[in-house]
């Protein structure tokens, strides 16, 4: 039924996934070092309703050389240049706001990450690189949008000493010493092809959309401001000329809602890696963004993605020389990204803290001429968090409110055709009713079986809207179970509700009896016959065991007995007078048409008259049975042992009809060895499904991991066991293999299922072979099925680290 239609309510989600391929034509900044190229690649992300994306990254270029003929060295001979072949690679993090929904829509982009640059035959460099971008977009189709985007990329690198070859430099009289690092900013173009998988369609306010719009009417009124005193230290790389030290400072910040946040944070490093107000030469700030992953009121971890700078001043002393000197450093952009936990002491007051992989493209202490090494470090961070404001709606709250005024509206409606109809099919089968007991009594066959005919096509009728009126309160009654928390667009369809019914095809046309006219007619009258000589059907309760039932159980037998009667002739009348001759038909010789209705009218009396005769008890059936309602009520339950010495239960309703019969012993005999049985069979692993996973990698080799998960449970634990192994692509091949135990935490939230693990394993990092413990920690998210998740692995403490994105698939 039309009806139906409602259950695609649940069908649109707040949160979508999305897919870009993408290309970008970059034109270098002077001192890069490389012709203008293109790079192609693709992102992966998530939308979050229409304003707000979250995406990772990855672009390769095509056919690069170097260039310098505009890089400003003096002796610069294009004639004598030998270019040489490199490839650009990037990945990365991306977030991204899109600023209207209707026409040209404009969006903004930030984005942070890591870029290799691999010179053939020669050395390779990584960088962290940050960038800015503004764009527009362009519907192509419901979920297909097309991106034009302006962006600018910018980075630190000393492209003089590092990718010029020898020869080159002998050749314009240079040496390294002329070179050094220098900020590089470039322009690109950049168009994607943006594919939205589930969620909203692009263009459309979904019920996150609009609890954002909700927040920001009136101001910052709907937004709660956050304020954290915090102190910091820093573990830097064994290689890094910066000294492990302690750091004071805060965030402050906003919450959107319960899950997303956004914070600025300042810290000022202290002297002799003490905790102390003794502030050293070095400043660190930068942006966050949070992202809860539950809405508990308890212990709550988050996610953290962010960046900075990392700013020494001139004053600042690093880790000395070999010989004992000491360098001058320069600042540079830093990322980050971990894990965080609040832990609420009140209602406006948590306690917070996170630990980060902090990744910078600085000087090794080994040679600080180059700066172009990737280095991992790691920052741990403790506070207290202040919340200022009233909290913010929830997405949910603020869609089920929606939802339920529509459903509400339109549930009034729909109710008010439904008994509408109702009401006009009662009235009108009660009229026919009555039209039909004249025509009985008038013996006028003809009307009797035109009105049995409405009656009937109208009692259908009626029967189809009090089956859609069912339907309709058992499927509002589950949406209120199962509404989802994030839907788009909401739109009540109404019931179709149809007034005319087909006609019944006659029982003649399905099956035909053949038959004389003298045998039908004895037929016809050995039904009536049997009519008379019929009884009620013989009781099974005992009388003397239920007195004060018999009478009104045999009342309403005496009842149905008389309304079945009445029903088979109604159907004798109508299959008697029906157009195709009631199944009736000649053998031999075809008899006198008017011998033939003459016969026929004998039986339509016979019928009338036994039709009257009936009503007339119904009637008085009817005035017994009313006189006889405030009877005393009565449920009977009579237990018995049969032959084998089992309990046999019969209960009996206040109508005397049996309600249910059981075997006590043998049910709980047969209950409690099923369950033994299934106990005794249950595997300590059960396979559970399988899970593809695409991942990267940092710290170490830089790779792209391209693996497989096996999920079994664990029983009669929550715990599953996670067999995983991959491939790496990149600085270098790489591979792994190891097992892990995870567990799920328990949450109230239907939207994120987070979990934790640890385990153990081998593989191929750098070029040697290694064990390896590792931690997982991740969630499953509410998007396809909740199949999709993502996590974020560490091994050997920050040594070797992994964000992935994986789906589960059952089979």
């Amino acid at each position: 039924m039309s009806f139906m239609a409602l259950v695609a309510i649940a069908q649109v989600k707040d949160i979508s996934f999305t897919l870009s391929p993408t290309a970008e034509y970059t034109l270098w900044d002077d001192k890069a070092g490389i012709e203008d190229n293109f790079l192609v690649g693709g992102k992966l992300g998530f939308g979050f309703g229409e304003y707000v994306e979250l995406r990772a990254l990855y672009l390769q270029s095509l056919n690069t050389k170097t260039s310098f003929k505009d890089f400003g060295i003096a002796g610069y001979d294009g004639t004598l240049f030998n270019p040489q072949d490199l490839t650009i690679t990037r990945w990365g993090g991306e977030f991204k706001a899109n600023l209207g929904t209707k026409g040209i829509k404009p969006y903004f982009t930030l984005g942070a990450g890591v870029q290799n640059i691999d010179v053939d035959n020669g050395g390779d460099f990584e960088q962290v690189y940050g960038s800015l971008g503004l764009g527009a977009k362009f519907n192509l189709g419901k979920r297909i949008v097309l991106g034009l985007e302006a962006k600018n990329t910018t980075y630190k690198f000393n492209a003089g000493a590092n990718l010029l070859s020898d020869d080159d430099k002998t050749d314009f009289g240079v040496t390294n010493a002329d070179f050094e690092s220098e900020r590089l900013s470039n322009w690109s173009v950049q168009a994607s092809l943006q594919f939205y998988l589930g969620g909203r369609t692009p263009g459309t306010l979904s019920a996150l959309d609009r609890a954002y719009l909700q927040q920001f009417k009136g101001g910052f009124k709907g937004l709660r401001w956050v304020i954290e005193p915090s102190m910091a230290y820093v573990d830097f790389n064994d290689e890094s000329v910066f000294r492990d030290t302690y750091w004071l400072g805060g965030y402050a910040g906003l919450d959107f809602n319960e899950y997303i946040g956004l914070r600025a944070f300042y810290f000022q490093s202290t002297k002799n890696e003490e905790i102390s107000t003794d502030f050293d030469k070095m400043a660190m700030y930068g942006a966050e963004f949070r992202a809860r992953l539950n809405n508990g009121k308890g212990v709550t971890p988050f996610l953290i993605l962010g960046g900075g700078y990392l700013n020494p001043s001139s004053n600042y002393v690093p880790i000395a020389n070999a010989d004992g000197t000491f360098p001058t450093v320069e600042g540079g952009e830093f990322a980050t990204g971990g894990l965080g936990l609040n832990i609420p002491l009140g209602k406006h007051l948590l306690i917070t803290g996170g630990a980060r992989a902090m990744i910078t493209s600085g000087e090794n202490v080994t040679d600080i001429t180059n700066t172009d090494n990737i280095q991992t470090h790691i920052f741990y961070n403790a506070g207290l968090k202040f919340t200022l404001g009233k909290k913010s709606a929830s997405p949910q709250t603020v869609y089920q409110e929606n939802l339920d005024a529509e459903l509400e509206a339109q549930q009034a409606v729909n109710n008010a055709k439904i008994e509408q109809l109702k009401k006009e099919y009662q009235a009108k089968i009660t009229g026919l009713e009555n039209e039909l007991q004249q025509a009985y009594a008038e013996k006028d066959v003809e009307k009797a079986v035109e009105i049995l005919e409405e009656k009937k096509e109208t009692e259908e009728a009626l029967a189809q809207v009090e089956a859609v009126e069912k339907v309709q309160q058992t499927e509002v009654k589950q949406q209120a179970k199962v509404i989802p928390s994030k839907t788009d667009n909401i739109e009540i369809v109404q019931p179709e509700l149809k007034t005319e019914v087909a006609k019944e095809v006659p029982i003649t046309q399905s099956r035909l009896i053949k038959m004389t006219p003298e045998e039908f007619e004895s037929l016809i009258q050995r039904i009536l016959k049997n009519l008379d000589e019929t009884e009620a059907p013989k009781n099974n309760v005992d009388k003397q065991t239920t007195p004060s039932l018999d009478a009104k159980f045999q009342d309403n037998l005496m009842m149905e007995q008389l309304n079945k009667r009445i029903e088979l002739l109604e159907k004798l009348l109508l299959q008697i007078n029906s157009k195709q001759g009631a199944g009736i038909t000649t053998e031999q010789k075809q008899e006198d048409v008017n011998n033939l209705e003459a016969r026929k009218e004998l039986m339509n009396t016979a019928i009338l008259d036994k039709l009257e005769e009936l009503n007339r008890k119904i009637d008085a059936n009817t005035d017994q049975i009313k006189a006889s309602q405030n009877a005393p009520k009565a449920v009977v339950v009579t237990p018995i042992q049969n032959e084998k010495g089992e309990t046999i239960i019969t209960t009996i309703d206040e109508k005397g009809k049996v309600e249910n019969t059981s075997n006590l012993e043998g049910t709980e005999l047969n209950n409690q060895a099923a369950a033994n049985d299934t106990l005794a069979k249950e595997p300590n692993l059960k396979y559970k499904h399988t899970s593809a996973m695409l991942g990267f990698n940092y710290g170490g080799a830089s790779t792209a991991n391209f693996g497989l998960r096996l999920h079994y449970g664990i029983a009669k634990t929550k715990l599953e066991f996670m067999p995983e192994a991959y491939l790496g692509f990149g600085e270098a091949n790489a591979w792994a293999i190891s097992g892990n135990a995870v567990y799920p935490f328990p949450v109230k939230s239907e939207k994120v299922l987070p979990y934790a693990g640890a385990g153990l394993g081998l593989g191929n990092f750098v070029n040697s072979t290694t064990a390896f413990y590792n931690i997982i920690i991740g969630a499953r998210l509410p998007i396809l099925h909740k199949n999709l998740y993502i996590d974020y692995t560490m091994r050997n403490t920050f040594k070797y680290n992994q964000l992935a994105i994986g789906y589960c698939v059952k089979f």
